[in-house]
């Protein structure tokens, strides 16, 4: 028969699993690029919007400081009417007025414009000028700084630049304060606060992947300087939802903030994951093929011993048997239902050649049956009765015990009750006390309320044995050994304690052990194992036999049986009938 090389399955099934694998793992990629650029987006977008909500405090938060300096004018009523003589006089006489006001004044803090002014720029640093319009002589000083003061009179222009928009310029935004009589409630004037964007251009440095826009409500740019989007534009592209970038528009004060964010800017995946992404999936795909072919080499090298095995079978070989209990798996089965297959066949063939002599074994098994155990009993009693004849009546005590222990063996029930079965281990131990005279004693002891209990029967007599063989101190003339019987509850236990040469605490573990895991060492005694056996078949894995040190020597044996009332009941009635 020709034989197929198992290599060809092997390479089949390999590139079947390459395929899958690489197709997952593909997937995976392109699913981890795909949840990389949509968390990537929605971070951005996350971004663009704190973005524009920085923006936004800030700019509040510069017309609130503006709107601060403008209450301090009025929290002050000699730096308010200082303020209000700067607006109306000219500065000559603006000075006059105000010397002679410090003259007149009981205080020495000098409360004027300049101080105002000082403060304002050490209280608030961004603030880059600050004017002073007066609607009066249209006169006009601008602070760059407490010590870069420029006054014109150019203030009608000035008002006129600042209905036109002119409180913004690239680069700066401003805010403006009336000055009122607080008597006439006439306006006197304005402050204008002008503050610097580098604020804002620190908040467009914290979150870049946005663009940040500041506007005037006319539409001017304040930020950034230069390369800008006319707000017209951004507002446009807002209003047609175009794909290509994601705009937050917000209104504060006067002035408009936006952002803009580029849609393929915000989704694009750095390079290093896009590599660290591919470079993982490709660790995947060679850890995977590593793993698929150590298990086709695994599951070919099982089949090659199928193969083998039935290439034996074939030779003739029919004793051949294949491991089948390694994973559980079809193979396993098919090796399994293989060896039933081979012993099948083999115990066929056995019973096919070998009938005859199995049919010769029967004939004389049969022959064998016929001999009457009667005979053995008529015999004992021949040999007994011709000693007592001869006046030797201990050898005729000797024979009626050995008779009674082969009658209980061989002709009683497999089931006796407790004082037979005590009966049987007196008459037994009769027979050692002919042979060791004087070197041992003996008591055996069984209750009227546990007379009638039944026991399976001949489980005394293994352990007296036992005793005999391996207890009994022969140099010494003091042995004895005790054997009776305690119920509680629904348990007998019969005890057989001697106080022979007793066991190591260490032996004795081992084979409690042995005898609770009901194990059996046929190069050892068996005795004692077959007792055990047979009392956990008959009453259950709770009963045995179980081995105590005695005390001061010697060796206990307590016998575990479960009483059972029932049967003692139909037993006595029937042997009362």
């Amino acid at each position: 028969m020709e034989n197929k090389n198992p290599r060809h399955l092997f390479h089949k099934l390999f590139l079947s699993y390459s395929a899958v694998l690489i197709l997952i793992v593909g997937v995976l990629i392109l699913y981890f690029i795909s949840s990389s650029r949509t968390r990537m987006l929605e971070t951005n977008q996350d971004y663009a919007g704190k973005l524009c909500g920085e923006a936004v405090l800030e700019v509040n938060r510069a017309s609130s400081d503006a709107d601060y300096l403008h209450r301090a004018i009025y929290q002050n009523n000699s730096e308010l009417q200082d303020m209000l003589n700067y607006f109306r006089y000219e500065t000559e006489e603006y000075l006059k007025r105000h010397l002679d006001t410090y003259a007149s004044s009981n205080t020495v803090d000098n409360k004027d414009i300049y101080s105002y002014v000082e403060n304002a720029y050490s209280a608030y640093p961004d603030i880059k000028k600050i004017e002073l319009i007066s609607y009066t002589n249209n006169k006009t000083t601008v602070f760059y700084s407490e010590n870069d003061i420029r006054v014109d009179h150019n203030g009608r222009e000035r008002r006129k630049e600042i209905l036109d928009g002119g409180l913004a310029s690239p680069g700066s935004y401003s805010f403006q304060k009336e000055i009122r009589d607080p008597l006439s409630m006439r306006i006197e004037g304005c402050i204008v606060f002008t503050f610097d964007t580098g604020t804002i251009t620190a908040i467009q440095e914290k979150y870049p992947m946005a663009e940040l826009y500041l506007y005037y409500n006319n539409g001017n740019q304040v930020y950034p300087e230069k390369d800008s989007l006319l707000l017209k534009d951004l507002q446009q592209e807002d209003a047609g939802r175009k794909l290509r970038s994601y705009i937050q528009i917000q209104s504060v004060e006067d002035y408009i903030v936006a952002t803009r964010l580029d849609k393929h800017t915000a989704a694009s995946i750095p390079v290093v994951h896009i590599l660290a992404i591919l470079a993982i999936g490709a660790v995947l795909v060679i850890a995977g093929e590593i793993l698929i072919s150590s298990y086709l080499k695994r599951l070919t090298k099982r089949l090659d011993g199928i193969i083998q095995g039935m290439d034996q079978v074939q030779t003739g070989n029919l004793k051949v048997q294949l491991p089948e209990n390694e994973n559980g798996d079809e193979l396993d089965m098919i090796s399994r239902h293989f060896n039933l297959m081979c012993q099948e066949l083999e115990s066929y063939i056995q019973k096919s050649y070998l009938a005859e002599i199995e049919q010769q074994n029967a004939e004389m098994q049969a022959l064998q049956s016929q001999i009457n155990p009667h005979f053995l009993y008529n015999t004992l009693e021949a040999i007994r009765m011709k000693a007592i004849c001869n006046g030797d009546r201990e050898v005729g005590k000797m024979l009626y015990s050995l008779a009674v222990t082969f009658r209980s063996q061989l002709k009683e029930a497999d089931v006796i009750t407790l004082m037979q079965e005590m009966h049987y281990c007196k008459k037994y131990l009769e027979l050692f006390e002919y042979r060791y005279q004087g070197k041992f004693r003996s008591s055996v002891e069984c209750g009227p309320e546990l007379s009638k209990i039944p026991v399976i029967k001949f489980i005394l007599q293994p352990i007296i044995e036992n005793y005999f063989i391996h207890g009994i101190r022969m140099e010494e003339s003091d042995n004895e050994i005790r054997i009776y019987a305690r119920r509680i509850g629904d348990d007998l236990y019969i005890h057989v304690e001697d106080n022979g040469r007793g066991m190591p605490g260490e032996d004795m573990e081992n084979k409690n052990r042995e005898l609770k895991n009901n194990e059996m060492d046929t190069r050892k005694s068996i005795g004692m194992t077959n007792v055990n056996r047979r009392l956990k078949a008959a009453y259950g894995d709770t009963c045995g036999v179980f081995l105590k040190a005695n005390r001061p020597r010697g060796m206990h044996v307590i016998l575990l049986v479960k009483v059972k009332e029932r049967e003692t009941d139909e037993k006595s009635n029937a042997g009362g009938g």
